[in-house]
């Protein structure tokens, strides 16, 4: 079987449910498991474009994969300075609010989607709770 290429979290899911069980895909027995990113690449390419910004995402990313958020008050609790936006969507301020990072969080299944990364003033252009 060829491995396929995906370019987005929707065709990972596509894959996903086109070649394994559902209930490999959602069950959550185990309420210890990490969070998983989505993607890593999208923060590797920023801090590529960014250099001063590669410390501070490497350690977003590190802590966040090691963590067990169930709520918004367990993120704040970690970074007092995140925004809690609406659809479970947070801002997190990144190198002193030079830039911010938006992710979309889905508690029950422990997945963290990368919506955006860019500067502040990329950031003021867009609609954070619709992106």
């Amino acid at each position: 079987m060829k491995l396929k290429i995906v370019n987005s979290a929707v065709s990972i899911l596509k894959y996903y449910l086109h070649n394994f069980p559902i209930w490999e895909l959602f069950i959550n027995f185990d309420k210890r498991i990490n969070l998983r990113i989505i993607s890593k690449k999208t923060l590797r390419d920023f801090w590529e474009k960014h250099s001063d910004s590669k410390q501070q995402l490497l350690s977003w990313y590190q802590e966040s994969s090691k963590s067990n958020w169930e709520t918004p008050n367990d993120i704040k609790k970690e970074y007092p300075s995140a925004s809690v936006l609406l659809k479970n969507r947070i801002v997190f301020n990144i190198k002193g609010n030079t830039y911010r990072l938006i992710v979309k969080i889905n508690y029950e299944h422990k997945i963290i989607w990368i919506r955006f990364i860019g500067t502040h003033s990329e950031y003021n252009k867009i609609d954070a709770n619709k992106i």
